[in-house]
């Protein structure tokens, strides 16, 4: 699911992480095969210019359970960039070698690992992530330094309920309804709360129907109706050109809140 948006996935220092230890830890970074990596090439500064995009927010799926981080890191082309939590812990730090070092990275998307909420908790992430400014810092293939703060709340609003069409939120635990394919509408309740009761800022939903079946592993040619609608929209019409006949769609709906945290309900429908 939504992998067509996981440009990036970070768990924990992967192989292309540098330095994902703490600030103050001075211990030698290790490589996945053991071996030592040579964190000195990731350039950290603490002033700069600005980066054009500097986004770290929460995810949190209501169907599924699960939550966790995203990141995008947008603008000039950059050699090195890292990540740091407002406690000074280094959350992942990257600098590619050799011809992608050369060229730079521009837009860069990162996701950490969704696991169940059973199995870490939204307080779990709460106490990993604590709310405040989270500093991206890093310098460009022009060798000029960037930095932007990147503000995080722990503010997660409630999902948005998808009130039509009927839906069945796992395909393998039941049959999904029969929807007709002309003239369907897609409809959710509006979201005004966050999930511990608070007041939440809707800015906007995110409406995504994707063609459950298709695939284009070399490419992006996979059907993705993907509509972004104003925070007092409570409906969107699917265009009949679509829809196929006799065809598995998924649906999702992600209410988006103002820190940029968002919130997701999912389901599925098979069309007659």
């Amino acid at each position: 699911m939504r992998e067509r948006r996981a440009m990036a996935v970070l768990v924990g220092c992967s192989v292309l992480a540098l330095g994902c230890g703490s600030s103050g830890d001075s211990s030698p970074n290790t490589g996945a095969d053991g071996s030592e990596a040579d964190s000195s090439v990731v350039v950290c500064p603490t002033s700069g210019e600005v980066w054009e995009v500097a986004k770290v927010y929460i995810e949190h799926n209501a169907t599924d359970e699960d939550t966790g981080i995203h990141g995008l890191i947008g603008g000039e082309p950059w050699e090195s960039v890292c990540v740091t939590a407002p406690d000074g812990a280094q959350l992942w730090a990257i600098a590619p070698p050799d011809r992608l070092g050369a060229l730079g990275v521009s837009d860069f998307f990162w996701e950490s690992n969704e696991p169940p909420n059973d199995e870490y908790s939204i307080d779990d992430l709460r106490s990993d992530f604590p709310e405040g400014s989270y500093l991206v810092a890093g310098r460009g293939v022009d060798g000029i330094d960037r930095v932007a703060n990147a503000t995080f709340t722990h503010a997660i609003p409630t999902e948005p309920v998808i009130t039509h069409p009927p839906l069945v939120p796992d395909i393998d635990e039941a049959d999904p309804p029969v929807i007709a394919p002309e003239g369907l509408e897609i409809r959710w309740a509006s979201v005004t709360e966050t999930i511990d009761g608070g007041p939440a800022q809707i800015t906007g939903y995110q409406v995504i129907v994707t063609e459950e079946e298709a695939e284009d592993p070399n490419g992006w040619a996979r059907p993705v109706y993907d509509v972004h609608v104003d925070p007092d929209a409570a409906a969107l019409p699917v265009p009949d050109e679509f829809l196929k006949p006799d065809t598995l769609y998924e649906v999702e709906v992600l209410a988006i809140e103002v820190s940029g945290n968002q919130t997701i309900s999912v389901g599925f429908f098979l069309t007659s």
